[in-house]
This record gives structure tokens, C-alpha cells and sequence, in this order.
């Protein structure tokens, strides 16, 4: 399951230690892990969009 964010900040973001940083451009949405959108919801720098549960897209 993945979480679906807008950013509200312009930057360099890492959801996993093992990726590479990806700069991400205000107002940008993206799937990122449940606890790493929990963390940038707590800070400010993102929005809740929507979860992306790949088991009921096809319903």
C-alpha cells in the first residue's frame, strides 16, 4: 500500500534509506510509504492525497 501526497515544499526527499533523493517540486504528488507521508505530514511539507491499495483498483 502506498499513500498518495502533494508536496508543499520544494526539495530534495528520500523515502527509503536504500533510494536515491529525488527533488520533488512544489504542488508535485506522489505514492510514498504510509510512515514516510505520516512524517511529512507532521512537518508541513506534504498533504494527504489519497491511499493507493492496489487491491481494489480493479473493483
Amino acid at each position: 500500500m502506498k499513500v498518495i501526497v502533494e508536496f508543499l515544499e520544494s526539495g530534495h526527499y528520500r523515502d527509503n534509506p536504500w533510494d536515491d533523493d529525488a527533488f520533488i517540486e512544489k504542488g508535485e504528488r506522489r505514492a510514498v510509504t504510509p510512515s514516510y507521508a505520516a512524517q511529512l505530514i507532521e512537518q508541513k511539507k506534504a498533504a494527504f492525497q489519497r491511499v493507493d491499495d492496489d487491491k481494489h483498483s480493479g473493483c
